[in-house]
């Protein structure tokens, strides 16, 4: 027996120039679109629960529809593509990757794939590539293959080293009939491990390796929240609401021990997430909102309130105001950019290389430059460490 589960798959189509070629006729990219519709209509036989995002890829890479399980709405969308360019492979993957991290934040437990349709003639950066695949093996995202048309095979086939090394399908198709159909054989479900049975222990199962790096940092309260919550006494204190007290199991006042959902912006102490998190099914560090089960990752440093040593609590809890001290915005030289393996901190995707990204010399946190700038004229200060930027260094 083996654990079948709901599947989130991206159907991410070639519409360079080269798919209006003759030799399937009509066309390539005709041909290709009823494999896609094949894909489809048999995905939702198997499992009308299961859904599918559009995305196409010539001179630039475009969503055409988000996930959806409306086989009626997803055909129709079909219809939207337009021919341009010559298709870059790695920026396709980029974006579809960004869609299925965004998706992964908002709700786990199902299997995330990438089925690309391609005549392999494409614009590759093998650097890049080589991220991609690490970071698709690292999320457990499987990639599928159907290359079509009539070209020569080479040992450099890009695209079937991509779905080799991420354990998706690869197949290359020269008639038309065997495009059209093999729709269906790509849509089948993945068998991702052996279920437990009555002969077999259970074995627990284990998130993906890099399910930690798309993980979002616990926000803290901005110097403002906290003088906030300071005043007459401490009165004005949040309460969190996992406890749903303002006194932390450790003892701590909110205003030294609350942290906040960067999705919901709900409230929640530090100590009381970390018992959360350790009951939760990723890392102890790891865990969802319990509201709106987003993603979120605690600081190495929770872990230490919860040892009993009142001092090492202290030291861990209290905030000084030596935290909120005014801190530089510095730019990312632009060949760093694909190597940073953390989302921005405000608009929270992945760096494509499409904008200029600084960091904040405090706390590490990275932005997209239209994101910094939204929060320069916002608050002036990192919305991750609160600490105020220095205008003469960024404006």
């Amino acid at each position: 027996m083996h654990d079948i589960k709901l599947e989130d798959t991206i159907l991410l189509l070639d519409t360079s120039r080269s798919m209006l070629r003759t030799d399937l006729k009509p066309n390539r990219l005709t041909i290709a679109l009823l494999a896609a519709k094949n894909f489809i209509q048999t995905k939702f036989a198997i499992d009308p629960k299961d859904r599918i995002s559009i995305v196409c890829f010539g001179k630039n890479s475009k969503k055409l529809i988000s996930f959806s399980h409306d086989e009626t709405l997803l055909i129709k969308n079909l219809k939207n593509v337009h021919v341009s360019g010559k298709g870059v492979v790695h920026e396709a993957i980029a974006l579809s990757l960004q869609i299925i991290v965004e998706e992964m934040r908002k709700l786990g437990g199902k299997v995330n794939r990438i089925f690309i349709i391609s005549d392999n003639k494409l614009k590759t950066d093998p650097a890049r590539v080589e991220k991609l695949i690490k970071i698709s093996k690292g999320l457990g995202v499987f990639i599928d293959i159907c290359q079509i048309g009539k070209s020569q095979e080479t040992s450099q086939n890009i695209l079937k080293k991509i779905a080799q090394l991420t354990n998706g399908e690869y197949g290359y198709f020269i008639n038309e009939k065997a495009i059209i159909n093999s729709g269906k054989s790509y849509a089948s479900k993945k068998m991702i491990q052996q279920a437990p049975d009555f002969y077999t222990p259970h074995v627990e199962e284990k998130s993906p390796p890099l399910v930690s790096e798309i993980a979002l940092s616990l926000r803290r309260p901005s110097v403002m929240e906290i003088r906030f919550m300071m005043r007459n006494g401490g009165r004005e204190q949040e309460k969190c609401q996992i406890c749903h007290s303002i006194k932390a199991p450790t003892g701590s006042d909110f205003y030294t021990e609350g942290r906040y959902c960067p999705n919901c912006d709900r409230g929640m102490h530090l100590s009381c997430a970390l018992m959360w998190a350790q009951k939760s099914e990723h890392k102890e560090n790891i865990f969802r909102c319990p509201y709106c089960y987003f993603l979120l990752r605690l600081p190495k440093s929770a872990s230490k309130l919860m040892r009993g040593k009142e001092e090492e609590t202290k030291k861990i809890a209290i905030i000084d105001d030596e935290d909120y001290k005014k801190t530089r915005m510095v730019e990312i030289d632009e060949k760093d950019i694909h190597q940073i393996d953390e989302s921005c901190t405000y608009c929270h995707n992945i760096f494509l290389g499409e904008y200029k990204v600084f960091q904040c010399v405090k706390c590490g946190s990275y932005y997209h430059e239209p994101c910094l700038q939204k929060i320069f004229n916002e608050i002036k200060a990192c919305r991750f460490c609160g600490a105020e930027i220095v205008l003469e260094e960024y404006k």
